[in-house]
C-alpha cells in the first residue's frame, strides 16, 4: 500500500463533508459537484438499491426525487484512506439522524441509521471526486415509514 499525501487526505475529507452536507441541505448542485461522471452505487445492505453503475447526475436525481421532508444530519467518522498507486479507497463510519418536521407525542418522529461506507475516489482536473459508494448498514431504529425503507 502506498502513502497518501496529507494534502490529498484533507481534500478527500473535505469532499466527503461537502457530499454529506449536500444531503442535509438538499443542495443538489453541490452534490453533483462531488461526484464523477460515472459512479458505482451499492445500497443493497439497507434494502434500498441493488448494486449498479450510473451517472452522477442520475444518482442526484434519485435523491432529489425522494419524497421526504425529513430534517437530516449526516455525520461521518474514522475515515481511513488507502491508495494502491492508481486509485484511492476510503472507509468511514456514518450516523444519519432523520427527524419529522412536526414533533410527535408518540415518539415516532425519527428514523436513524448507522453503519459504514466504502468510497472510491478519482482525481480529475477539477480535483477529487467520488466514483463509488457502498453503504454497509449496521442498524436503523425508529419509524421506518418516515424514510420508506426497511429496518436493518
Amino acid at each position: 500500500m502506498n502513502t497518501i499525501d496529507i494534502k490529498d487526505e484533507q481534500e478527500i475529507s473535505n469532499l466527503l463533508s461537502r457530499f454529506f452536507l449536500a444531503f442535509d441541505e438538499r443542495d443538489w448542485n453541490a452534490m453533483i459537484s462531488t461526484l464523477a461522471d460515472r459512479i458505482f452505487v451499492d445500497y443493497a445492505s439497507s434494502g434500498r438499491e441493488p448494486p449498479t453503475n450510473m451517472s452522477g447526475a442520475a444518482f442526484v436525481d434519485r435523491r432529489r426525487s425522494a419524497v421526504d421532508t425529513l430534517a437530516k444530519m449526516h455525520s461521518f467518522s474514522n475515515l481511513l484512506l488507502s491508495w494502491d498507486g492508481q486509485s484511492v479507497r476510503g472507509r468511514c463510519n456514518y450516523l444519519i439522524l432523520r427527524f419529522a418536521n412536526t414533533p410527535s407525542q408518540e415518539g415516532d418522529d425519527f428514523y436513524h441509521s448507522c453503519g459504514s461506507y466504502v468510497f472510491g475516489f478519482a482525481k480529475s482536473g477539477e480535483g477529487w471526486q467520488i466514483n463509488a459508494i457502498t453503504q454497509q448498514a449496521l442498524r436503523s431504529w425508529g419509524n421506518s415509514r418516515l424514510h420508506g425503507s426497511r429496518s436493518v
